[in-house]
This record gives C-alpha cells, sequence and structure tokens, in this order.
C-alpha cells in the first residue's frame, strides 16, 4: 500500500508540473501588445542548447533566456555561444493574443521574443 501511495504521489506531482510548464512566460503579446488571451492562447517555441547545463539556466528563468535566444544566431546555444546539440531542446510557451499572433511567433520567433515583457 505505501509503494502504491508513493507512486501516486510521484505522478500526482509530475503531472501538476507538467499542467504548469504549459503556462505562458509573458502577459503581454509580442506582436501586438495587447494582454494575451484569457483562453491561454500560446505559441510554441523550441530552443536548443549545447549541453544540459546551459538547458538547465534556460529552464530556470525562461522569459530572460527567450531574450538571449532572439538575439542569438542560428545554431548556436543562447547561453553559451557554442553549437547546438538537436537532444538538447525546452519548449517555451509564449502568450499571444490571437490566433494570427500565434502564426506569426511560431513562423518567425526570434523577430518577436525580444519583445516579450
Amino acid at each position: 500500500m505505501k509503494k502504491f501511495l508513493s507512486l501516486l504521489s510521484l505522478s500526482l506531482v509530475f503531472g501538476f508540473s507538467s499542467a504548469f510548464a504549459a503556462d505562458p512566460v509573458n502577459t503581454e503579446c509580442p506582436v501586438k501588445g495587447k494582454a494575451v488571451d484569457a483562453k491561454s492562447k500560446t505559441a510554441s517555441v523550441e530552443v536548443t542548447f549545447c549541453c544540459d547545463k546551459c538547458k538547465s539556466k534556460f529552464d530556470a528563468d525562461v522569459l530572460a533566456g527567450l531574450k538571449k535566444f532572439a538575439a542569438t544566431e542560428d545554431g548556436k546555444c543562447p547561453i553559451s555561444g557554442k553549437p547546438v546539440k538537436a537532444s538538447k531542446k525546452s519548449t517555451a510557451a509564449v502568450g499571444v493574443c490571437c490566433g494570427g499572433c500565434k502564426k506569426k511567433v511560431e513562423a518567425d520567433p526570434k523577430k518577436h521574443l525580444a519583445k516579450v515583457k
């Protein structure tokens, strides 16, 4: 019974943490400057890193990491500037005001991420 309860509590913790991971990192649309849609419309932005250490730094402060990513050359790690490894990735949820802005951010994230507040 104890083992079952332990597994249940672990699954609940991981379930809740993954639910919060999808929350947008911003409250203002980076395209139009409007408030993020109340229905939590988000654009998914994938960021690639050179190593787990840089990925961890990004995950600790996603908003600051996205601004670094916006200013980083393609194929370079936004934290260290070294070449990226395809297996080291994080996905950030960027709040937007509408479906049109979602398409714009996902099509060209670096253009809009510098404006994320």
